[in-house]
């Protein structure tokens, strides 16, 4: 745990004797400022309601929720779930009475609210590569990106704890469906994975250092967070993101069990949902759709055909079964740091 984590738990005990303070927990930096912009700081103008965020990765997050639940002192109220911990936390969340939600049918894309969180953001593990390296056209597929002869240069893929990600490539490279891929064939996937290792320079822990990669010409190409890809196609960058055989990347708001600020939370979330406006000016920020469908009325169709949420672009992703990593995430990683560190 980082030492900015662990000083903004421990001050957090004297705002919550008082119930004032909803403790929010999702990835930091120009993210949080943007769902601070956008959510945080009109829910607390509205309501009275100060929200303090907390920047903490995934494996941060859960980490700390076994640690607070063991101490019987739950700090945080509301935290970042992927569609994985969904399954591996559930003893740990809320079981949503979506019925709380007074806006759900009126604002949310269909399905938002799940037994154990309300859908935050949806893109995609995309391959994104420098145009401009590639004047015929660059890869499609994960094939293609596996192919140094026909597409040469460096590469680099996440090390940013879902090594399910590059791996579900691997298989996709080695010719399995892509709604075929679970129970993942480790043994297969880093066989794969040996092939193009000499030309991964970088496994990446952050977006802000796969989008560095890029510009500095470090990289042709990454297997990257497809939002990350989009920002730099906006910074004026020649890179083209592609959503055939992306990754899903699902991530939701999901209540802490035990929390002091429960009816808080269930408001936030309701408000959350509210407001196509602030969503537009969210996701034009980081490019990732949100719950909110109202939002997508507001967009271009031009912009609306480069979303993740696009009917055609989903079309095109790979599908995820969350039981299986859920069951499986400890051995899977267990396994993944050994190999990268051979």
């Amino acid at each position: 745990m980082s030492a900015s984590l662990a000083v903004a738990l421990g001050s957090a005990a004297p705002s919550y004797a008082q119930g004032k303070e909803l403790v929010v927990v999702a990835t930091g930096g120009a993210f949080e400022q943007a769902l601070r912009k956008n959510f945080y700081e009109p829910f607390a103008e509205k309501t009275g309601a100060h929200i303090r965020p907390v920047a903490a990765s995934n494996a941060e997050t859960w980490t700390k929720v076994k640690a607070m639940r063991e101490a019987n002192a739950i700090g945080w109220d509301i935290v970042t779930a992927w569609p994985e911990d969904l399954v591996a936390q559930a003893d740990s969340l809320v079981k949503l009475d979506c019925s709380r939600l007074s806006n759900l049918a009126s604002e949310a894309v269909e399905g938002a609210c799940t037994e154990h969180g309300l859908l935050r953001t949806m893109g995609g593990v995309s391959i994104v590569y420098d145009a401009k390296q590639f004047p015929q056209g660059g890869p499609q597929t994960w094939a293609d990106f596996w192919d140094v002869k026909r597409f040469p240069g460096p590469r680099a893929m996440p090390n940013a704890g879902a090594p399910w990600w590059p791996l579900m490539a691997a298989l996709m490279a080695d010719g399995v469906p892509q709604d075929k891929l679970f129970p993942l064939d480790l043994d297969r996937a880093f066989k794969k994975l040996d092939e193009l290792r000499p030309s991964i320079t970088v496994w990446w822990r952050t977006g802000d250092q796969s989008m560095q990669l890029l510009r500095s010409g470090e990289i042709v190409m990454a297997m990257m967070w497809s939002g990350n890809g989009f920002v730099l196609k906006d910074q004026g960058m020649p890179v083209s993101v592609v959503w055939n055989q992306a990754v899903p990347n699902i991530a939701y708001w999901s209540v802490l069990k035990g929390g002091a600020n429960e009816d808080k939370a269930y408001a936030f979330l309701d408000y959350f949902l509210t407001r196509p406006e602030a969503h537009l000016a969210f996701v034009n920020a980081f490019k990732y759709d949100t719950s909110n469908r109202n939002m997508l009325a507001l967009l271009t169709p031009e912009d609306r055909g480069t979303r993740g949420s696009a009917p055609e672009n989903m079309a095109k992703m790979a599908v995820i079964d969350p039981t299986w990593i859920a069951a499986n995430r400890a051995a899977v990683i267990e396994r993944w740091n050994r190999w990268l560190s051979k």
